[in-house]
């Protein structure tokens, strides 16, 4: 187990619940900085509250979580080191697009059947599902799907669970070059999703380069769908750094802090 507490005191009010019903989570990352510590822990977050039944018990919450990026070792491995048991926990469904290619031949039409099946019969036992698709901007990259078929496919799934979150790539020729239509389809992707978006998690590197205690800033921004109320409490737009260990814990802090 970490030796850090497995949620960060500083993001404890960001991941304190399940996040709220039909709202949607950007969470970007760049090539060098990867979003899968904060992947897991809002997992965690929603998974914390509600104790871990018996096989013939229903789970009030229910993750159905697909990644093109990386594979079910990757993640369970992570999340042993949270004291998730990634393969046998019934509230995790996990679908592993990398090993099985979901999507690059049948296109989002063959995501959206498969994840709707899963979806639906959770959903069918009163289950809050809370769905993380992990890497789908990588079919922009990989097949002749078009943006709006991928923001489609989101948009019918967003219908059918309580929360959504969406963890894609921002590097900077990706959303600011705009020179290929990679870039551009890309950019209209976050763009769009972004706009989307309630609450924006966005991991990059260092602007001054590596540093041995620091692996990467993270900053906590609100989306223009967050609820109206937060809004006017003034939910604190936060900037931080943050340090991985090999452990699995990490240590989040203010700038200027040891």
């Amino acid at each position: 187990m970490p030796s850090q507490a497995a949620i960060p005191p500083l993001l404890s009010s960001y991941l304190s619940s399940l996040p709220s019903a039909g709202s949607l989570t950007l969470i970007t990352s760049v090539l060098d900085v990867s979003a899968n510590w904060i992947v897991l822990r809002h997992i965690l977050a929603a998974l914390k509250a509600q104790p871990l039944g018996s096989s013939e018990q229903v789970a009030e919450v229910r993750i159905i979580f697909i990644s093109w990026l990386r594979g079910s070792g990757f993640w369970g491995n992570g999340a042993k080191k949270l004291g998730l048991r990634f393969a046998k926990d019934e509230r995790i469904t996990f679908f592993d697009a990398l090993q099985s290619g979901l999507g690059l031949q049948g296109g989002v039409a063959e995501v959206e059947e498969v994840l709707s099946a899963s979806i639906n019969g959770a959903v069918a036992t009163g289950t809050k599902v809370l769905l993380i698709l992990d890497g789908i901007d990588f079919l922009l990259a990989a097949t002749e799907t078009s943006v709006d078929d991928v923001l489609d496919t989101i948009g019918e799934l967003r219908e059918h669970v309580h929360a959504t979150i969406i963890s894609a790539s921002a590097d900077y020729p990706l959303t600011q070059g705009q020179q290929s239509p990679l870039e551009v389809n890309h950019a209209a992707f976050i763009m769009s999703i972004a706009h989307q978006a309630r609450i924006i998690w966005g991991l990059r590197g260092l602007d001054t380069g590596s540093a041995k205690d620091v692996s990467g800033v993270l900053r906590i921004t609100k989306g223009p769908a967050i609820e109206e109320e937060i809004r006017q409490e003034g939910m604190e737009e936060k900037e931080l750094l943050y340090f991985v260990a090999s452990d699995g814990g990490v240590r989040v802090f203010e700038r200027g802090s040891s």
